[in-house]
């Protein structure tokens, strides 16, 4: 898989994010390439932004690109290993778990490596983080007796960043460079990064880290982009069960609004609002059997009193006319 080609397939699937796109193409190329050492991880990938930025989303994607099923990518929530005993035995027990689980998925099977996915790293024990690091120069996790082998996998970590943070060291990634290339300097923003990976996980696991992409927040521009695609997938979703879907520009605009009041948490208030306002109204359309096969739901802003209205349009057959789309006004349901 070439950085180029990898490039323009992520980006096929995550809004924005450049950097974060073009850091992971040169990170996988070259571990694909054999340009590592095969006694470690064929890359550690340090994914940090705001909560809500994607870093998950970047993580399944190249997944989804890489393995064929985001299902395939073992994932370990580190919030949840035990902060008493050993955390690593812990690890090591999730770790056998998950690959157990992936293994019924027929596409990741077939896959030369694997991705582990170690999801809030900044929240896992303070003893794990220091032994992690061992395990990767190692290039295997050892414990009671039996091992985990890493020297095969891409080792995808997460961790969060404050908002002061993240004002300061957006848009900056610090391994992988090109020669040339914008940034192949360690800038102050850069050194000022590494100081705080350090005082957030530890002089040795960070040295062991071969890129720390740090992903930007999503602007008005992103949420109008992934906006669209979304509302797309609810339209195909709805075409595979026969029913159509119509939403006009004033709705549209209507939840754009609530989106970019607050992107505190990022495109998680875009799932939110679409979640609240569309897909839980056509739902409860559709189990209460008033949304069926054949019929159209038409979704529109009501400006005086600021909700959408859901209209249900039932096909009209007219003798020797093409079936036609009237409204149902029985079937009309308003949702603030």
């Amino acid at each position: 898989m070439f950085s180029n080609s990898l490039v323009q397939a992520l980006q096929q699937q995550v809004v924005g994010q450049q950097y974060s796109i073009s850091a992971l193409a040169r990170a996988v190329t070259l571990a694909t390439l054999g340009l590592v050492q095969r006694r470690r991880p064929l890359a550690v990938l340090l994914l940090l932004g705001q909560s809500g930025s994607g870093k998950n989303h970047v993580a399944r994607s190249f997944a989804r690109l890489a393995l064929g099923d985001e299902r395939g990518i073992i994932h370990i929530d580190c919030q949840r290993l035990t902060r008493e005993g050993d955390p690593l035995a812990d690890l090591h027990r999730q770790l056998i778990d998950e690959c157990l689980r992936v293994t019924t998925v027929s596409t990741s099977t077939a896959s030369t490596f694997s991705i582990i996915l170690l999801d809030r790293i900044d929240e896992a024990p303070a003893s794990l983080r220091d032994s992690l690091a061992s395990e990767i120069e190692r290039g295997e996790i050892v414990t009671s007796g039996s091992s985990f082998p890493l020297d095969n996998c891409f080792v995808l970590l997460t961790a969060s960043l404050s908002k002061r943070k993240a004002d300061q060291l957006i848009g900056r990634t610090i391994g992988f460079f090109r020669e040339g290339e914008p940034g192949n300097e360690l800038s102050d923003g850069h050194l000022v990064a590494l100081e705080e990976m350090d005082q957030m996980f530890g002089i040795r696991l960070v040295s062991n880290i071969d890129e720390i992409i740090i992903l930007d927040r999503p602007n008005e521009q992103n949420v109008i982009q992934l906006f669209e695609r979304r509302l797309s997938e609810i339209e195909q979703l709805l075409a595979r069960c026969s029913i159509g879907f119509m939403i006009d520009a004033d709705a549209k605009t209507f939840l754009i609004r609530r989106v970019i009041e607050d992107l505190t948490h990022g495109l998680r208030q875009l799932n939110r609002i679409l979640r609240n306002h569309l897909e839980f109204p056509i739902a409860d359309l559709i189990l209460s059997a008033q949304l069926t096969p054949g019929t159209t739901v038409v979704v529109k802003h009501e400006p005086p009193r600021g909700f959408l209205n859901f209209q249900i349009l039932i096909p009209w057959l007219s003798a020797g006319e093409p079936a036609l789309l009237r409204p149902q006004t029985l079937r009309a349901v308003s949702i603030g």
